[in-house]
């Protein structure tokens, strides 16, 4: 008898003490609307979300052993490894000790940044070596969610975030395409019994971000508009509320402000800790430009959101500035609408690896969670 994908996740679901939702929607989007005020992470199981996919099959290592004799070669003018990985760089008990920090400093909800390391039924040829099972993925959950933490999905779906999807990477905008984004967001919303929320990244799609990338693909127009209302769709009709980084409205804010469904919850995000008037004022020479860098004016967006209606959930992050998080919570609390905000949440930016040298990982990600729940004691007592 031949076995389905609904009968390995449904197995699986056994195996690990789990039942999956008879109901896909569990109430639809207006139960994933309705929800405790969120404070959460974004924790990173998979890496593959910051470079190109690989040049061809056999140029890179295919464990951590091998690449520390056989490292990347690749990178601009060949100067720069690269961040994409042949096998999951996540230690497991390092991705176990954040996802204890976070509830042991009274968070309620882990994004988990997915990309490679999850299994996809459906696409098994999204595998790295170390991919977890979909049986170590639902044990890890059910684990999550004993700790008070709600696990919510993060597959991101920018043209400059997805290397993940490895050959659909270079497919973007075509009918197998499509139907591969359909397919690995029904898996992982089964995989995760129909999740509240999905966060399908959709941040950074410019080419000065692809800067590293062999292949620079950017949809743009109507396109960007037609992929990112799909993707949209393929979350809805699985109930769940989706979550995106807001980003896009930098390079557009009046056509991102008009087209843009309030049905998705808006996640802005700031690093720094400047809410100054200058940095306020809405930078119309960065929107007209389309620049990058320091002109980059987050500060401004959450009083544009606001002002339109959108309900929004903040990122802040110690990447740039430890300072951010208190910053960002304080702004946010005074300016949005108790009714349409929605909670905070922080992104280190840190792989799920040990620390090394300047570059500190997990060191980073438990103070990037303690300064979010310091902020949380100090603004919501």
């Amino acid at each position: 008898m031949k076995t389905t994908r609904r009968d390995f996740i449904g197995t699986a679901a056994m195996a690990a003490g789990g039942v999956l939702s008879g109901c896909a929607t569990r109430g639809g989007l207006e139960t994933a609307k309705a929800a405790p005020f969120t404070w959460g992470c974004l924790l990173h199981l998979g890496s593959n979300m910051w470079d190109d996919f690989e040049v061809g099959p056999d140029d890179w290592a295919k464990s951590a052993e091998e690449e520390k004799v056989r490292p990347n070669p690749f990178g601009p003018s060949g100067k720069r490894r690269s961040s994409y990985h042949s096998y999951v760089r996540c230690h497991d008990d390092i991705w176990r000790k954040s996802v204890d920090r976070a509830a042991e400093d009274g968070l309620n909800l882990v994004f988990i940044d997915l990309g490679e390391a999850m299994e996809y039924p459906s696409h098994p040829e999204l595998k790295v070596a170390g991919t977890w099972s979909v049986e170590k993925v639902r044990a890890e959950l059910a684990r999550i969610r004993a700790l008070g933490l709600e696990p919510c999905p993060k597959l991101n779906f920018s043209a400059c975030h997805d290397a993940w999807l490895k050959y659909y990477h270079r497919m973007l905008s075509t009918k197998q395409y499509y139907q591969v984004v359909a397919d690995v967001i029904r898996d992982t919303v089964e995989i995760f019994d129909h999740p509240r929320l999905f966060h399908i990244g959709y941040d950074e799609e410019m080419p000065i971000a692809e800067f590293n990338h062999f292949h620079v693909t950017v949809r743009a127009k109507e396109l960007w508009w037609h992929d990112l209302n799909y993707t949209i769709a393929q979350v809805t009709k699985h109930g769940a509320r989706p979550v995106m980084w807001s980003d896009a409205m930098w390079t557009g804010q009046k056509e991102f402000l008009k087209r843009m469904s309030k049905d998705v919850l808006q996640s802005n995000w700031y690093y720094r800790s400047d809410f100054s008037e200058k940095k306020l004022k809405w930078n119309w020479e960065f929107e007209k430009k389309g620049g990058w860098g320091e002109t980059v004016n987050g500060a401004a967006a959450f009083a544009a959101l606001e002002a339109a209606g959108f309900d929004q959930l903040p990122c802040t992050s110690n990447w740039a500035e430890d300072a951010s998080a208190d910053a960002v919570v304080k702004y946010c609390k005074e300016h949005i609408d108790p009714s349409r905000l929605k909670g905070f949440y922080t992104a280190p930016w840190k792989m799920s690896v040990p620390d090394a040298g300047e570059k500190k990982n997990i060191s980073a990600t438990l103070s990037g969670l303690d300064l979010l729940a310091a902020a949380r004691k100090r603004y919501y007592r």
